[in-house]
Order: structure tokens, then C-alpha cells, then sequence
């Protein structure tokens, strides 16, 4: 089975799923496949707002927050969520598709959402285990994010993160993941 998982490095969700992703296909024996987007593109192209975090109501707002530390105490991960939000994402996204390396990503989304860093600055991706090869390749990359975002929106991805198993059935949220290990179980979820 193959399991494919949208993220955009600025979403704190996608950081708390992309702690849990690779367990979950292991544990599955499923063929998983990181998958960046551009979220903002995303959010564009299907008429949401650009940061709905930002655009809740002040209540959902604090739950967001409450919410958000809970999932990270829940599975015992380190979170802070940084000062500077929205995080801007685009060099680490281009920069994965040039190295797409997984431990990558998880250093990326460990030193945005656990260490508050700034991951546009070319130092914390390297830090992260980027080449300078990648870096250099980062901005020829431009092309490909768009297309991925493309892929992305036409398989019904609109927000982050978003796993789909076997181009079929996609779960949205870090609070889906129960559903996702069950489906590459063989559950077949109703339609």
C-alpha cells in the first residue's frame, strides 16, 4: 500500500502528524511518500484564507492553542510555537524537493516547531542536513513545488497535513492517524 503524505513545513498539524507518519507505515508495512505543497497555494486555489488559524474566531483561536500542545503532550513531542507566524516556507520546501531526504524534513519541522529556529535562513537548513548542492538547486525547484501543489489540489488536498492511501481515501489532520493505520490495515472506510 502506498501512503502519501501532503505537508507544508509551516503547519504546525503537519509537524505533530510528521512524528507520527513513519511509525504508522512501518507498523503497516506501507510504501510512504513525502509529499510537500505549498499551502498557501493550496488554501489559493480551493478559496480558503491564507492563515485560518489566524482568521478564527479569538475562542477557536485559544483552543487552536490548547489543542495544539495537547497533541504534542499527547505524543510526547517537543513543541514551541514560534513568534514568528506564519512560518514562510518556500526555500525548505524547494530545498526538500532537491534532497528529497525524510530525515531531512523531520529536522526541518523539528527546528521550526520544538526550537523555534527560522528555516528560511540558508545556516538552520543546512544545520538540518541540507547540501549546499541543494540549496544552490533550491530556487530551480520553483517549477516542481508548483506542479506538486497542482497534484496536490487535484487529488482533493486542502489542508495540511493530508495523507492518502492508495490514491483513494484521504484523511485530513494529525487527528485522522487512527483512521490512516486502520485503512493500511485493510479497513476500508465508507465512502
Amino acid at each position: 500500500m502506498i501512503l502519501d503524505f501532503w505537508f507544508d513545513f509551516s503547519s504546525p498539524y503537519a509537524y505533530l502528524a510528521s512524528t507520527q507518519i513513519e511509525g504508522i507505515a512501518s507498523r503497516t508495512g506501507a510504501t510512504l511518500r513525502w509529499r510537500p505543497m505549498l499551502l498557501g497555494a493550496v488554501f489559493k486555489e480551493v478559496g480558503q484564507v491564507q492563515v485560518p488559524l489566524l482568521a478564527a474566531s479569538e475562542a477557536k483561536q485559544r483552543h487552536y492553542g490548547v489543542d495544539i500542545v495537547r497533541w504534542a503532550a499527547w505524543w510526547d513531542v517537543p513543541f514551541r510555537f514560534p513568534a514568528a507566524f506564519p512560518i514562510r516556507s518556500l526555500l525548505p520546501l524547494r530545498t526538500f524537493l532537491a534532497q528529497p531526504d525524510p530525515a531531512f524534513a523531520r529536522a526541518v519541522f523539528h527546528a521550526a516547531w520544538a526550537k523555534e529556529r527560522d528555516i528560511t535562513d540558508p545556516a538552520v537548513l543546512r544545520a538540518c542536513g541540507a547540501s549546499a548542492e541543494a540549496l544552490e538547486a533550491a530556487p530551480t525547484m520553483k517549477q516542481a513545488l508548483i506542479d506538486q501543489t497542482g497534484q496536490a489540489v487535484a487529488a482533493g488536498v486542502f489542508g495540511a497535513p493530508t495523507c492518502i492511501v492508495d490514491d483513494t481515501w484521504l484523511f485530513w489532520g494529525q487527528d485522522r492517524l487512527d483512521m490512516v493505520e486502520k485503512c493500511l490495515g485493510g479497513w476500508v472506510p465508507p465512502a
